[in-house]
């Protein structure tokens, strides 16, 4: 009885650290899609893609205070840092380069080498505030001071709804 005892309690453990090993599956969204990352990832949530609900997002919310090219003041934007968001889908072999798409069509790339920290982010806020469709909003592409001579204001992308990493 000792020895049955002695294996249901090792078998349970073991079935409990074999559960706490496995790999979680990412979370999938459950409001309003606002972006979607597909192309060269490993990682999806749902079919080919990793999607994204503006809750996602705020999950992974920090801030970075820049000042911006198009706005002409200093702001504390807050978002997903693309180095975040990188570890979340997982480039495969051989993606080097993002491009963002904003729901007008409007494009911009990034190199993910320079997704380092919170240089860049997709910002959902400034200053405290949810950035609305004229401020950019949800999902606005901004760059810290430090990158401006490498992604020029251009750069900067408003109202993103898509990334294509390639």
């Amino acid at each position: 009885m000792k020895k049955l005892f002695l294996a249901l309690v090792v078998f349970s453990l073991l079935v409990g650290v074999l559960a706490a090993c496995a790999p979680k599956k990412p979370a999938v969204p459950k409001g309003e899609v606002v972006l979607t990352v597909k192309g060269n990832i490993k990682a999806t949530n749902v079919g080919e893609e990793y999607q994204f609900d503006l809750d996602m997002v705020k999950k992974e919310g920090k801030d970075l205070k820049t000042n911006d090219p198009w706005l002409e003041k200093e702001l504390t934007y807050t978002g997903i840092p693309l180095s975040r968001l990188m570890e979340m889908v997982k480039p495969g072999d051989g993606a080097t380069t993002l491009k963002l798409v904003a729901v007008d069509g409007y494009s911009a790339e990034v190199k993910i080498a320079d997704c380092k920290g919170t240089d860049i982010m997709l910002a959902y806020a400034a200053d405290g505030q949810d950035l609305s469709s004229d401020m950019g909003g949800p999902l606005k592409l901004v760059f810290a001071d430090s990158l401006a001579e490498v992604y020029s204001p251009e750069a900067w992308a408003w109202m993103v709804v898509e990334i294509t990493v390639k």
